[in-house]
C-alpha cells in the first residue's frame, strides 16, 4: 500500500515539471492505487534558465517519461554536448596559446592490458609524449574539433555510439514537459502561495492569493532560491558553501549567431576569466552565453560589461538579466512529508551541468526509499543521507577546477588558490594524487556521479599529475603504449568520418519534429 494518495508540487519550471512528469508515469501507472498530482506555479516568478546544458542522465530520464528525442529538437532548441572545453582556466592564457583542455563525456578504454590513462603518462614521463591527453586518449573531443555530431544520422532515439548530453533551452524544455505533464493527467493551477499551514506531519496544505487552498498528503518543494516549503516553513537549516565557491551571481544573455545556418558546436565553452568564468553553447537559432562570478570581487555592471565584451559582434536578444544565486545545500532535502528539488535543495555553481542531473537523481532516488507507510524514519535519514553526500561530492569536484590552477593574477584566482581551506576529503585526494593516477577505489562515496576518469580529465587538463609518473611504467615497453594510442587515433578518425556535423543533425531532428502525428 503507497503511504499517500495526493501529492502537491509548488514551483513549475525544469525542476516542477521534470517531477510531475516522472511522478505521473511512475505512480500513476496503477488505477488501483490512484494517485493525483497537483502543480501549483506562479505567472510572477519567472524560470531561471541558466541550466542550459545536461549530462547524458537525462536521456534516461526523458525516455521514461515518454518524451520523443525529436521534441526536443523540435521544441526546446536542442544541440548535443560531447563534453565540456575549458579555456583559460590553467594559466590565463586563450586557446590560440594552447590554455584549453576539454572534459568529454567518454571513458578510457584499457588496452595492451592498460588504460590509455597510464599509456599517455607512460610516453610522457619518458619524453615521448607532447600532446594532451585528450588530443590522443579519448574519441570525443575530435568530434569536438570538427563540430561533429556524438549521434549518427541512423542511431535511435536516446541512443548513439558514444555518450552525449543536450544543449537546450531550459524555459522551452518546461514548457515540454508541461505538456506532457497535464497531457497525463498532472492538475495545473496557476496561483501564488501566500500561507503554509502546517501539521504533525509537516505541511498540511498551501493557501494561494486567490485563497484557494490545496491539502495533499505530500508536497514536493520546487520553489527555487526561497524553499517556501523546506526552508521557510519548515525551517530546515541551509548549510552555505559560499567559503569555498566563491561565485555567487550570474549575468546571462542571448545573443544571435555570428554566422546564421553556419556550423554548431557540439560542446560547451567554459572561459575563466578575471572573477569567475563565462559559458557559450550553441543552441538551433542562437547562444546562450553568461557570466558566473564572484559580487566579492566584481560588480553587476562589471559582470555585464565584460559578458558584453566577450559577445562582442554579437547582437543581444533582450537586455542581461543578473541572477544572484544561493549556493550550498539544506541540511535535510526530506522532511516530513515535503521534498526539495532543484535550487528549493541546494544549488552548485552550473560549471559541470549538475543542476538538473540533481533533480532527476532525487527523484528516482526518493522513488528507490518511499516508505510503505506514512512518517517512517530510517528510508528518510538514509536518503538524506545520500543526497547530503552526493551534493558534497559535486562541490569537492567543482572545487578542484580552481584550486589547481596556476594563475594568480587576479584577486579572485589569489583566493581560490592561496586562501580557500580545502576540504580534508579532497585534500587527501589530492595528496594522493601526487602519487598515483585517480582510480574507482579513490571515489569511494556510495553515490558517484563522475568517475576517477572525470577526475583525470581535469587534473591532466590542468597539469596536476603525479610527481614521479606512474609506478607502472617500467613494466610498460613504450611500445605498447604506443600501439594503445595508435588504435586510439583510428577510432577517432572512424569517429570524424562517420558523424554528421551537428548543425546537419539538428536539422533532421527538427524536421522529424516538425512531421509528426500529434496526439
Amino acid at each position: 500500500m503507497i503511504p499517500f494518495k495526493s501529492l502537491v508540487i509548488v514551483g513549475g519550471g525544469t525542476a516542477g515539471w521534470l517531477a510531475a512528469t516522472y511522478l505521473q508515469r511512475a505512480l500513476g501507472a496503477n488505477p488501483a492505487h490512484p494517485v493525483s498530482i497537483t502543480l501549483i506555479e506562479s505567472e510572477d516568478i519567472s524560470s531561471i534558465g541558466v541550466g542550459e546544458a545536461t549530462l547524458p542522465s537525462l536521456r534516461q530520464t526523458l525516455r521514461t517519461i515518454g518524451i520523443p528525442e525529436a521534441d526536443l529538437f523540435g521544441r526546446a532548441e536542442a544541440t548535443l554536448k560531447n563534453g565540456i572545453r575549458f579555456v583559460g582556466w590553467r594559466e590565463g592564457g586563450d586557446e590560440a596559446a594552447g590554455d584549453r583542455y576539454d572534459h568529454p563525456f567518454d571513458t578510457p578504454i584499457a588496452a595492451e592490458g592498460y588504460s590509455t590513462m597510464t599509456h599517455w603518462l607512460n610516453l610522457k614521463q619518458r619524453g615521448l609524449m607532447q600532446q594532451p591527453f585528450t588530443e590522443v586518449g579519448v574519441v570525443q573531443p575530435a568530434l569536438m574539433d570538427a563540430m561533429r555530431s556524438p549521434k549518427l544520422m541512423a542511431s535511435p532515439a536516446y541512443d548513439a555510439p558514444i555518450s552525449y548530453g543536450y544543449h537546450l533551452d531550459a524555459v522551452l524544455l518546461a514548457h515540454l514537459l508541461r505538456d506532457a505533464g497535464i497531457r497525463n493527467g498532472v492538475r495545473h493551477v496557476v496561483g501564488t502561495v501566500e500561507q503554509v499551514e502546517l501539521n504533525e506531519a509537516g505541511i498540511a496544505a498551501v493557501r494561494l492569493k486567490d485563497g484557494a487552498r490545496h491539502a495533499a498528503d505530500f508536497f514536493i518543494d520546487c520553489s527555487g532560491f526561497s524553499s517556501l516549503l523546506l526552508g521557510k516553513a519548515l525551517q530546515v537549516p541551509f548549510q552555505s558553501y559560499g567559503d569555498t565557491l566563491l561565485c555567487d551571481r550570474a549575468v546571462a544573455c542571448p545573443v544571435e549567431h555570428e554566422n546564421p545556418g553556419g556550423a554548431l558546436r557540439s560542446y560547451t565553452v567554459s572561459t575563466a576569466q578575471k572573477s569567475g568564468w563565462t559559458w557559450d553553447i550553441d543552441l538551433q537559432s542562437r547562444k546562450g552565453t553568461g557570466y558566473v562570478y564572484a559580487s566579492r570581487f566584481c560588480s553587476d555592471d562589471e559582470a555585464a560589461a565584460t559578458l558584453a565584451a566577450c559577445n562582442a559582434g554579437r547582437k543581444a536578444i533582450g537586455e542581461p538579466r543578473v541572477l544572484r544565486m544561493r549556493v550550498g545545500r539544506h541540511v535535510r532535502a526530506w522532511e516530513k512529508n515535503c521534498l526539495a528539488l532543484g535550487l528549493s535543495s541546494g544549488f552548485i555553481e552550473p560549471l559541470e551541468s549538475t543542476g538538473i542531473y540533481l533533480i532527476e537523481h532525487a527523484l528516482q532516488l526518493w522513488l528507490d526509499y518511499l516508505p510503505v507507510r506514512p512518517g517512517a524514519q530510517a528510508a528518510r535519514e538514509c536518503y538524506n543521507g545520500l543526497m547530503a553526500d552526493l551534493y558534497d561530492e559535486l562541490h569537492d569536484f567543482v572545487l578542484l577546477h580552481y584550486v589547481i590552477s596556476q594563475r594568480r593574477d587576479t584577486p579572485f584566482w589569489r583566493a581560490y588558490t592561496e586562501e580557500v581551506k580545502l576540504p580534508d576529503r579532497l585534500q587527501a585526494l589530492l595528496a594522493l594524487w601526487r602519487e598515483k593516477l585517480p582510480s574507482a577505489t579513490d571515489i569511494n562515496r556510495h553515490l558517484s556521479t563522475f568517475g576517477a576518469h572525470n577526475w583525470f580529465y581535469i587534473l591532466s587538463g590542468m597539469r596536476h599529475l603525479p610527481e614521479h609518473g606512474s609506478a607502472q611504467s617500467p613494466f610498460i615497453p613504450p611500445e605498447h603504449s604506443r600501439a594503445a594510442l595508435a588504435r586510439i587515433e583510428k577510432i577517432r578518425a572512424a569517429a570524424v568520418a562517420q558523424s554528421p556535423s551537428m548543425r546537419e543533425y539538428a536539422q533532421k531532428m527538427h524536421a522529424a519534429a516538425a512531421n509528426a502525428p500529434r496526439s
